[in-house]
């Protein structure tokens, strides 16, 4: 359904050259300190209060007393090695587009604004126009593509009004909302809805790898919109509107303001430093959910975990589900992927995780996120001799030398090593591959062919089986219906 998200406002309004020697604006273009505090909680509107009824009068005074904190951004690109994405049906027969707009809002009186990296990602040159129809050049401050969000800086010889920002964490489903932008070219364009649904976090426009947890509205928007507020009828912005279903009417998308506010700081340094824990995750699924414990889907689970990493010393396990991080629910993996990678470079999290059934504490100390990946060690071959077919998961298995559990470092333990996997097989597909040493099958360990085949044996059809494997110098957690 949602392979033609597109970001909202990646379109061009006309081609025009551009010269070489303008460049390409950064992060770390130097400017003044910014102020301690980058935006305000307190709402704009007079007398619109949490149990205030939404009537005819609500929307026009939103729009009135917001609408002079919302911008119009027209940006100038190069137009060489600029990505663009367009609409279906629009474009220019396909000439670079140097020119784009989109929208912006202001959250601080000295000039800062929030708007959405895609909209100036790979700007030469960057103007806001303001509801008055001002015009103040504006440079970038810090983004980060990973969330979408880009902080400017608007050159103003005056204070400016502002847009306070809610808490979207208390945002309803079915609440009422604004949006305001600048759709096609259309300054400050007012449209209303509702919150349709939230934590869409299976939703990746442009297939960009995105922290994904949006609010889905109903309130129309449309390319132009991009990096415009989504606010609620207390006045306070609770998202920043980024993306559409292309392929459908009245469903957009905006990222949480919470998870702005939480890497503002650094954006106001010029640059957002990830943090690392050093795992592979994925969701999980009901079936697992029931096999370790859990009354729902919920959490990350851990599919391998990096040596010499954060979560290696931590003592995470393949097969642990990350259920809570510093006390709060862990929703899904994008939702550990964003805590891990936000949480600070060299800072501590207390993490609660399902383990066999149990419920373990941990610690980890977040590192910097590396500039290469760990990468995975040589395989070992095996032998295929005494090869045991195993028909039911589609792989022949052999079980570990002595010599081959001391070159591993088991120690006591066994293992069985995949000696073939058939192509198109439930193991292929679930991900086990030849030379894979198999040492837990459902947490049971195996220590020889015969455990391993009883271990599979027990497991019913249509039920979950879950491997530990080693596979050169990595651990990993593998699991699929049988």
């Amino acid at each position: 359904m949602f392979n033609r998200l597109l970001h909202l406002g990646r379109f061009g309004v006309g081609t025009v050259r551009v010269g070489f020697g303008l460049l390409c604006m950064l992060a770390s273009v130097a400017h003044a300190a910014p102020p301690a505090q980058l935006y305000t909680e307190k709402t704009t509107v007079s007398g619109l209060e949490s149990d205030t009824p939404v009537n005819l009068k609500t929307f026009s005074r939103l729009a009135k007393a917001l609408s002079p904190a919302v911008v119009n951004i027209h940006v100038t690109k190069s137009a060489v090695g600029s990505r663009q994405f367009r609409m279906p049906g629009l474009g220019h027969g396909g000439m670079p587009q140097a020119e784009g707009v989109g929208t912006g809002f202001i959250i601080h009186p000295d000039g800062y604004a929030l708007t959405n990296n895609h909209v100036i990602d790979g700007a030469a040159k960057i103007e806001v126009k303001t509801s008055n129809d001002q015009v103040f050049p504006a440079k970038l401050i810090g983004r980060y593509a990973r969330a979408d969000v880009a902080l400017i800086k608007i050159n103003a010889d005056k204070k400016l009004p502002v847009a306070a920002l809610g808490n979207s964490d208390k945002l309803e489903i079915a609440e009422w909302v604004i949006a305001i932008g600048n759709p096609f070219g259309l300054n400050h364009t007012v449209t209303a809805g509702i919150v349709s649904a939230k934590g869409r976090h299976d939703v990746h426009p442009g297939n960009q790898p995105l922290h994904a947890n949006f609010i889905q509205t109903d309130a129309s928007i449309n390319p132009g919109n991009s990096g415009g507020p989504l606010i609620n009828a207390r006045g306070e912005v609770v998202g920043i509107n980024t993306a559409i279903n292309a392929a459908g009417q009245g469903i957009g998308f905006a990222v949480p303001i919470n998870m702005v506010k939480k890497i503002l700081p650094q954006l106001a340094r010029g640059k957002v430093k990830r943090s690392y824990l050093g795992v592979k995750i994925g969701n999980v699924s009901r079936q697992l959910a029931a096999k370790v414990g859990l009354v729902r889907p919920t959490g990350a689970l851990v599919t391998e975990v990096m040596r010499g990493t954060p979560a290696y010393s931590a003592g995470l396990q393949p097969g642990d589900v990350v259920t809570h991080w510093d006390g709060q629910e862990v929703r899904n993996a994008d939702d550990l992927s964003w805590r891990a990678s936000t949480q600070g470079q060299g800072r501590t999290a207390q993490l609660r995780v399902r383990r066999r059934g149990q419920n373990v504490s941990l610690s980890v100390k977040l590192s910097s996120f590396p500039g290469a990946m760990p990468t995975a060690g040589k395989m070992r071959p095996s032998a295929r001799g005494g090869d045991r077919l195993s028909e039911s998961l589609g792989l022949q298995v052999k079980s570990l030398t002595t010599a081959q559990r001391r070159s591993m470092r088991l120690g006591r333990r066994g293992g069985i090593t995949v000696t073939s996997v058939d192509r198109g097989s439930a193991s292929h597909q679930g991900g086990l591959r030849a030379n894979d040493v198999i040492v837990q099958v459902n947490y049971i360990d195996v220590n020889d062919v015969k455990s391993f085949m009883s271990a599979v044996d027990a497991v019913s059809k249509s039920d979950m089986l879950m491997f530990h494997v080693i596979r050169g110098d990595r651990q990993l957690f593998v699991a699929f219906t049988k």
